[in-house]
């Protein structure tokens, strides 16, 4: 078959179906029982023939894009460049993939952030994911409209109305800071910018040494990035001010920071210091040593993400889901 189909009854008449029927498979509906689903397709590949997408958009009024809006205060926040975020992405895209959808990603800033109801008006997208709740929850809960298709990533708070998908803040600080104590150290740190959700990592972490019966708390201030962090650490070694046996880092990349400091200063990991970070991005486990984190499940967290969006954009009951929090061990914070 050789004949370039130039419309769905082209297709239709090779097939020996009706153009209602091509449409469906092409769309990969239900309706269309997977035998002649394939067929259809295979025939329409071989016909060089693609859906207008344009003109059914117009015709059906929805995008068939998600769209991934990652909101900035400043550019210390996590970038769409960032392990983490980039991992979740990932996952996302690979799930709106097998429901045939596509994938915008862009960033705002938060005092633009009420102009994100204009991709659903202006059909740019029919639901919306949204990253940086944490840097300023209050300009979400103000400007977020839960009536909107939208799920947001991040801590679950009794007091908003939306939907989120993340993990337990609170109970991974925790959990990081009792598997230092646990190792015998008694002089450990949190390094992060502090925000909503790092607030809650940083509570943990300060419950866990009140539980062990410590009362000192060490904050450095770091923000999102490896650099700032090395910077950091590298400066207070530099002046004899590094006094910590641990370190809980909010983030991996804060921790991936730290330790290039801390090898180049020479410091033994863990036996001098030990440190744990917070995400479990995929190179945590090839860096010398491998760092321990607190896993968030970023490909359970892109399928929860977007089950609960397509619900909310169907009018299906939908849920906030808070996922496993686990400590994954490793060699820098527990020697062999």
């Amino acid at each position: 078959m050789s004949n370039k189909a130039h419309t769905l009854t082209d297709v239709a008449k090779a097939a020996g179906v009706s153009e209602s029927t091509v449409s469906r498979a092409l769309n990969n509906s239900h309706l269309v029982n997977d035998k002649t689903k394939q067929r259809i397709q295979a025939i329409a590949s071989e016909m060089n023939f693609q859906i207008n997408t344009l003109a059914r958009n117009l015709r059906t009024q929805k995008s068939n894009t998600i769209a991934v809006i990652l909101v900035k205060q400043s550019e210390e926040d996590q970038s769409a460049s960032e392990p983490f975020v980039l991992s979740l992405v990932g996952a996302i895209a690979d799930e709106l993939s097998r429901r045939n959808y596509d994938l915008l990603v862009t960033t705002v800033t938060t005092q633009s952030l009420h102009k994100i109801k204009q991709f659903v008006d202006e059909k740019k997208a029919d639901g919306l994911i949204l990253f940086g709740q944490g840097d300023d929850i209050h300009t979400f809960k103000q400007h977020v409209d839960p009536s909107l298709p939208v799920v947001i990533w991040g801590e679950l708070a009794d007091e908003l109305q939306y939907i989120t998908v993340g993990t337990d803040n609170f109970l991974g600080g925790q959990l990081a800071t009792e598997h230092l104590l646990a190792q015998n150290r008694n002089n450990i740190c949190f390094a992060g910018h502090l925000s909503f959700e790092t607030e809650k990592r940083f509570a943990g972490y300060k419950q866990a040494l009140r539980n062990a019966g410590f009362h000192y708390t060490h904050h450095l201030e770091t923000h999102f990035t490896h650099e700032d962090a090395y910077q950091v650490a590298k400066s207070l070694i530099a002046s004899g001010h590094f006094i910590y046996d641990a370190v809980v880092a909010a983030s991996d990349s804060i921790a991936l920071g730290f330790l290039k400091a801390l090898n180049e200063a020479n410091i033994p990991i863990p036996e001098q210091v030990a440190v744990v970070g917070y995400d479990d991005v995929a190179v945590s486990a090839y860096v010398t040593p491998a760092l321990s984190s607190i896993r968030q499940d970023t490909q359970l967290g892109g399928q929860y993400l977007v089950e609960q969006l397509f619900k909310k954009m169907s009018g299906a009951p939908c849920e906030s889901v808070v996922l496993a929090t686990n400590l994954i061990i490793r060699g820098s914070s527990e020697a062999n």
